[in-house]
C-alpha cells in the first residue's frame, strides 16, 4: 500500500500514548486512531489516522497545548491524561472539548491581547492542568543557606537558625528556582467549618478493628458524634430519598451523626478513647465531673468514676475534690486526670469479679494549675513487656502496654515532669524536671523581669506528647540512649507552646535505679 507522509514542525517527539476509550472509536466503514505525542517544548500533539479498508486514507496532526516537558503520556479515559515529566512537575490534564484562552486556564499568564502575526496557538489551549505534583529533580544547582535572626539564642547561647536549600530544578522552559526546608508538609482533602469544636477523637467499635468507626466531636457545652454509615445503609436511605442515577456513591460509607448511650453528649468531652482490658473492649470518655467506660458492643456504661464520691474502690475514704480540667489515658486502661486546684490523680480500669471497674491508684497536689498531660506509653519504659500487635495490612499499632510515666505541664511554670506511676510507690514521685526557658531571678527588678517576658524565655507547655521514634543516626543519638541502642529506636518527648512552636526532647531511661533520668537534644520547630 501507499505510505503516508505528515509534515510536521522541526521537534523532538519524546513520548506517545494511544488514545482508547471503553466504548471504542469505531464508527461506520472507517476506523479512527489516536495517539497523543510530546515533544522536547512540553506541547502536547493529537495525532489522528483514518483507516478504511485495513489502508491508511488520511493523517490529522493538531497542537492542544502546553504541559511540562513529558517523559510518559497515559490516557485515562474521558478526556483525562497524566503528563509523567523527568524534568518537572508531573500534570494530570483534562483535554477540554473547543479551545479557551490561556489566560482562562493559566492564573500566570498576563491575559494580554495578542499581536498582529502571532500564532494563535499560543493564545489558545485545549488543555487544562487539575493537578500537579512536586517534582525536585533534576537539580542542577543547590545552595545551602540559613533563615532568621542571626542575633538570637536559647537561654543555653544555641543558636537554632534553620537552614534552607535553594535549589536549581527543572530544565528548559520548566527550569524554576526552589526553596526547600525541613518540616511536615500537610494537604488539605476537605473542611466543613464547625463553630466553637475544642476536640476531636476518632474510636473503634472493636478494639482489634483496622477501621474507626466514630468521630467524637467535643464543643463548648455539647458532645456530638458521627458515624460511619455502611454502602448498604446508603443505597436505603437513597432509595427511599429517590436519589438520582447519574449520582453515583463511592465505594465505603459517609458519616452520619449517631448516638452512644453510654457517653454524656451534655458536657464537653475532655477526652475519649479506646480501651482494652481482661480481653473486654471498652470506651473510655471524660467530663468535667465524671470518667466514663462504656462497653463497646452495646454501647452502654458499665462503670463511671466522679471526683465528687468515691468510686467503685470501697476502700476509697477521699473527700470531693473539684472538676476535671485536663485528661489523658492509653489503650492499656491507665487514666489520669487533672483537677482544679492542680490535683492530678492516676485511675486504672481493670476487672474485679469479671466487670470492668475503675479503682484511684493515688494522686498528688502541685504547685500550680495543670495545663496538659500525656500518658502514652515508650516503647522502651513499659510496665508489662511490649505486646504490641500489628495489624494486617493497615500496619497499626494496637498496643495494650501500660505506661511508666506520666508527663505534666503546669501554667506559670515553664516546664514539663516527667512523674513515676509504678505502683510500688503510694506517691507520684517526680522523675525528671525539663525547663523549657530561662527563669527570671528574684533579686532582678521590674525591668529585667519584662524585657525577660518580652523576649519569649518564659514558654508554656499547652499540648505534650510521648512517642518512640526510629533513630536516623547511629553516633550522637545511640550513644546516649544505650536502652535502645540495639533496636535504633529513641523515646522522644514533644512540647507544643503556646505561640505555636514546637520542642523537641530525646529520653534516656536509666538502667539501674542509682541513675537517673536524663534528656537531650532539644530543638524547636
Amino acid at each position: 500500500g501507499a505510505t503516508k507522509v505528515l509534515p510536521i514542525g522541526q521537534s523532538l517527539l519524546l513520548s506517545c500514548c494511544p488514545v482508547v476509550e471503553k466504548e471504542g472509536s469505531a464508527s461506520g466503514d472507517e476506523d479512527m486512531l489516536r495517539y497523543l505525542l510530546g515533544d522536547e517544548t512540553g506541547r502536547i500533539h493529537l495525532l489522528v489516522v483514518g483507516r478504511k479498508g485495513g489502508l491508511v486514507t488520511n493523517l490529522h496532526f493538531e497542537t492542544l497545548g502546553t504541559a511540562s516537558v513529558s517523559s510518559a503520556l497515559v490516557y485515562l479515559g474521558n478526556g483525562m491524561v497524566f503528563v509523567g515529566s523527568q524534568f518537572a512537575n508531573s500534570q494530570l490534564v483534562q483535554i477540554l472539548d473547543n479551545p479557551v484562552p490561556v489566560s482562562a486556564v493559566n492564573s500566570s499568564s498576563g491575559g494580554e491581547e495578542s499581536e498582529d502575526g502571532m500564532n494563535p496557538l499560543e493564545e489558545t489551549t485545549y488543555l487544562q492542568t487539575l493537578e500537579e505534583y512536586t517534582n525536585l529533580g533534576p537539580i542542577v544547582d543547590f545552595d545551602l543557606r540559613p533563615t532568621g535572626d542571626e542575633s538570637k539564642h536559647d537561654s543555653a547561647g544555641t543558636n537554632y537558625r534553620q537552614s534552607v536549600v535553594v535549589t536549581c530544578s527543572g530544565v528548559a522552559k520548566d527550569g524554576t528556582v526552589r526553596l526547600v526546608r525541613n518540616g511536615v508538609g500537610m494537604k488539605e482533602q476537605a473542611e466543613v467549618e464547625m463553630e466553637g469544636i475544642k476536640g476531636m477523637w476518632s474510636l473503634r467499635r472493636g478494639f482489634d478493628e483496622q477501621d474507626d468507626t466514630f468521630l467524637v466531636q467535643s464543643f463548648v457545652r455539647e458532645t456530638r458524634i458521627l458515624g460511619v454509615q455502611s454502602s448498604k445503609d446508603l443505597e436505603m436511605d437513597g432509595s427511599q430519598d429517590g436519589m438520582d442515577d447519574d449520582d453515583e456513591e463511592e465505594e465505603g460509607g459517609a458519616l452520619a451523626e449517631v448516638t452512644i448511650g453510654g457517653f454524656n453528649s451534655s458536657k464537653s468531652t475532655l477526652f475519649a478513647g479506646n480501651v482494652s482490658v481482661g480481653g473486654a473492649d471498652l470506651l473510655v470518655q471524660v467530663v468535667d465531673d465524671s470518667v466514663r467506660v462504656v462497653d463497646s458492643a452495646t454501647l452502654d456504661m458499665v462503670t463511671d468514676w466522679s471526683p465528687f464520691r468515691g468510686g467503685d474502690d470501697e476502700s476509697d475514704e477521699d473527700e470531693p475534690m473539684g472538676f476535671i480540667t485536663v485528661a489523658s489515658s492509653n489503650q492499656s486502661g491507665q487514666v489520669v486526670v487533672a483537677l482544679r486546684g492542680g490535683t492530678l490523680v492516676y485511675l486504672v480500669v481493670e476487672k474485679k469479679n469479671s466487670k470492668p471497674t475503675i479503682r484511684k491508684v493515688k494522686s498528688i497536689t502541685l504547685e500550680r494549675e495543670i495545663s496538659c498531660i500525656d500518658l502514652r506509653p515508650f516503647e522502651s519504659t513499659s510496665l508489662s513487656g511490649n505486646d504490641s500487635m500489628e495489624v494486617d495490612g493497615g500496619g497499626v499499632s494496637r498496643s495494650t502496654e501500660m505506661s511508666h510515666l506520666v508527663a505534666v505541664g503546669l501554667w506559670d511554670d515553664f516546664s514539663v515532669r516527667f512523674l513515676d506511676l509504678n505502683e510500688s510507690s503510694n506517691t507520684l514521685d517526680q522523675l525528671l524536671h525539663i525547663n523549657l526557658g530561662r527563669s527570671v531571678d528574684a533579686n532582678m527588678g521590674n525591668d529585667a523581669e519584662e524585657q525577660a517576658a518580652d523576649s519569649g524565655q518564659h514558654m508554656m507547655a499547652r499540648s505534650l506528647c510521648l512517642v518512640t521514634m526510629e533513630s536516623q543516626s547511629s553516633n550522637s543519638t545511640s550513644a546516649v540512649n544505650n536502652s535502645t541502642s540495639s533496636s535504633n529506636k529513641v523515646d522522644m518527648l514533644f512540647v507544643g507552646l503556646g505561640d505555636g512552636k514546637c520542642i523537641s526532647f530525646g529520653v534516656t531511661r536509666p538502667e539501674s535505679s542509682s541513675e537517673e533520668w536524663l534528656f537531650y537534644l532539644k530543638k524547636k520547630v
